[in-house]
């Protein structure tokens, strides 16, 4: 019922409200009016409701401001489900509310693949260590999602924002492509055998070993 309160009570505003509206006026008198002042009334509780059920949805309060990054978000990071939270708070930002979204997209479908890894190749071996790898990758991505965006808090020039955006758009392109090749990489060991996967090489697997050497050498490099 807490969880409810608010929506509750802007219900009720807006229930006495149109009873004051319609005894305390000659709005009665006008067919026109009325109607008028009904269709008004159901809108605003048509867009409040959605409010709310929207701010539920993400899993916040009505009414709350959006996340501001500072130190303290960073001394936080210390687990995987660090980021994520952060990630989520990100969702109310309005100039990356896209890209977060992606990114927890991208994060849910990599957990995802990693169990049916696990699942289909009896986990172990040279299997965990990509599979740590890619986490590794898409933490970190989400690590420069979470430093950029803390810029793009700090500037007001629609230019800089732009061209912020555009990094952000990059790192879920990055994370795009490694997911990618890590369902390569799930279709080749679901077609072969115990015996093959321990003595044929797994084209997809040097292909994505590859990838995250490449994306480890760019983040080493990378400069925001």
């Amino acid at each position: 019922m807490k969880k409810y309160l608010g929506q509750i009570i802007f219900n009720l505003i807006v229930a006495i409200s149109g009873v004051l509206l319609f005894s305390c006026t000659g709005i009665l008198d006008s067919a026109f009016l009325s109607v008028l002042a009904i269709i008004c009334i159901v809108a605003v509780m048509t867009w409040g409701n959605y409010y709310f059920i929207k701010a539920y949805d993400l899993g916040r309060k009505a009414f709350q401001k959006a996340y501001i990054i500072d130190e303290h978000t960073f001394e936080s990071l210390n687990e995987p489900k660090d980021y994520i939270e952060v990630i989520k708070d990100l969702k109310d930002y309005p100039l990356c509310r896209q890209e977060a979204s992606k990114i927890l997209e991208q994060w849910e479908l990599f957990q995802k693949k990693s169990v049916a890894l696990d699942t289909i190749s009896s986990s172990g071996g040279v299997y965990d260590l990509v599979n740590q790898d890619i986490q590794s990758v898409m933490i970190n991505n989400m690590l420069l999602f979470i430093k950029r965006t803390a810029i793009i808090q700090s500037t007001s020039r629609n230019d800089e924002i732009g061209m912020h955006r555009n990094y952000l758009r990059m790192l879920t392109g990055r994370n795009e492509k490694i997911l990618a090749d890590y369902t390569n990489l799930l279709i080749e060991v679901s077609q072969m055998t115990d015996s093959e996967r321990m003595n044929t090489e797994i084209k997809s697997l040097s292909l994505i070993i590859d990838s995250i050497r490449e994306y480890k050498k760019e983040m080493e490099s990378e400069d925001i």
